[in-house]
């Protein structure tokens, strides 16, 4: 999944424009010690799997996974690059590639790869958008999105990089897309970031924050991602840095 999300203030989960192209302070954020743990042993079991069977492709995508979900996507990159070498056909590995290019700043690459998945799902078109916006092709980006709702209204990853997508066209009512899935009662902590970052893109940074802390996020947080859209608003999407997958 792509989304615009802040793996870092200074980076910015997007999957998943990755909700994913997407704002956290941190991929670790809020874990329990005993998960980080568990993700640790995790990793360590599916490259004891990669001993006994290096062709193993589920494997090596689950580690790719894990690698995205941590903001590594070098490390993430390599996995699905290897999963590819087992089966170039496998269109998971590849989006998981795609994305990774899309994260790093490689848009004409991440752009490519989702023309040759090719397909219609929200994942290839979140791609596809992501990449079109980095190249400033923000139009064209938004048609994706927009194309992509109409069979899933409800889908807030949609909406919130949308919102981006809209804030960076200088869209009066990005501030108001991102809101009405940030306050959805299924958004997720990466669409409440994302609001404080068109907050920020629109000039909002009152209303942001006045939402961000009824939202529960901490204010330092809040203040780190507007400063970040503040900055998107004469740089675009350089301003994000690198993605975070969500």
């Amino acid at each position: 999944m792509t989304f615009f999300t802040l793996a870092e203030p200074r980076r910015l989960l997007v999957v998943l424009m990755l909700t994913t192209l997407a704002g956290c302070a941190d991929s670790e954020f809020g874990m329990q010690p005993s998960r980080a743990t568990s993700g640790e042993q995790q990793m360590a079991e599916l490259r004891s799997t990669l001993k006994r069977n290096p062709n193993d492709s589920k494997a090596l995508k689950q580690i790719g996974d894990m690698q995205a979900k941590s903001g590594n996507w070098s490390q993430a990159m390599g996995a699905y690059r290897e999963a590819l070498l087992v089966n170039q056909r496998d269109s998971e590995a590849r989006l998981g590639y795609g994305e990774g290019q899309l994260a790093l700043g490689d848009y004409t690459g991440a752009l490519a790869t989702a023309t040759e998945v090719g397909g219609t799902s929200i994942r290839v078109q979140q791609l596809r958008s992501g990449a079109l916006a980095g190249l400033n092709r923000l139009g064209e980006a938004r048609q994706v999105l927009e194309a992509a709702s109409t069979s899933a209204p409800r889908n807030l990853d949609l909406r919130s990089n949308l919102a981006i997508i809209a804030a960076l066209s200088r869209d009066p009512q990005a501030y108001a897309i991102a809101r009405a899935a940030a306050f959805a009662p299924d958004s997720s902590y990466a669409h409440r970031r994302n609001l404080m970052l068109v907050g920020g893109m629109s000039g909002n940074d009152a209303v942001a924050k006045q939402d961000g802390a009824q939202l529960g996020l901490d204010p330092a947080e809040i203040g780190d991602i507007i400063a970040v859209g503040r900055r998107a608003k004469t740089q675009g999407m350089r301003a994000f840095g690198v993605l975070a997958g969500a």
